[in-house]
């Protein structure tokens, strides 16, 4: 019992001690001067992204390889897949969910393979679309519906999965994006012109 008063007397005199100055404060710590996150000026022309997606830069706008065509991406950290985006199927099968109001999903068409490492397809790829509109639509925010063949449940090789993507009513997919969640920026987009 006689210990509690005890403590509370302790430290309301040295909280009186620091309030009097007779207790020095710890100086300040430096503080480094603040690094950009991206060296490149922001571009107000580029459309705002979802609050969930991926931040770190989007890609130039130009596809860099062809629908079908296989292309190996190793992340740098140990893993790497060959893959390849097929095509965009409207209004792919559903197991479960459905597409908020206003909105319909479409499906990124993906065949790969694993070559190196152990972790999953998407969780080493973020995949998003660019739409008409100019906007990007991103695979993560679609988690709560699934499609058949879902590219969330492949294994080490895999044809045809789909990565469901949602896009307002009147938008048409025009670029996919598949980047390296761990390479990222010194492992380049992948960037597949799907019009």
């Amino acid at each position: 019992m006689a210990r509690r008063p005890l403590a509370a007397a302790l430290v309301m005199a040295a909280g009186a001690l620091v309030l009097t100055g007779c207790i020095p404060e710890p100086p300040a710590i430096p503080q480094s001067p603040v690094q950009p996150a991206d060296p490149q000026p922001a571009d107000p022309a580029q459309p705002s992204e979802s609050a969930d997606a991926p931040d770190s830069g989007a890609p130039s706008g130009e596809a860099n390889v062809g629908l079908g065509e296989m292309v190996t991406v190793d992340d740098e950290a140990g893993d790497s897949w060959s893959f390849a985006v097929t095509g965009i199927e409207e209004n792919p099968p559903l197991e479960s969910g459905d597409s908020a109001p206003g909105t319909r999903f479409v499906a990124v068409l993906l065949d790969g393979e694993r070559v190196e490492g152990g972790v999953g397809f998407i969780q080493l790829f973020d995949i998003w679309v660019v739409g008409s509109d100019g906007g990007e639509y991103y695979w993560a925010d679609t988690v709560e519906a699934t499609a058949e063949e879902d590219v969330y449940f492949v294994g080490d090789s895999f044809a045809g999965a789909r990565a469901l993507i949602q896009l307002p009513e009147g938008v048409d997919p025009e670029l996919v994006v598949a980047r390296s969640a761990y390479g990222h920026p010194q492992v380049e987009d992948v960037v597949v012109d799907v019009r």
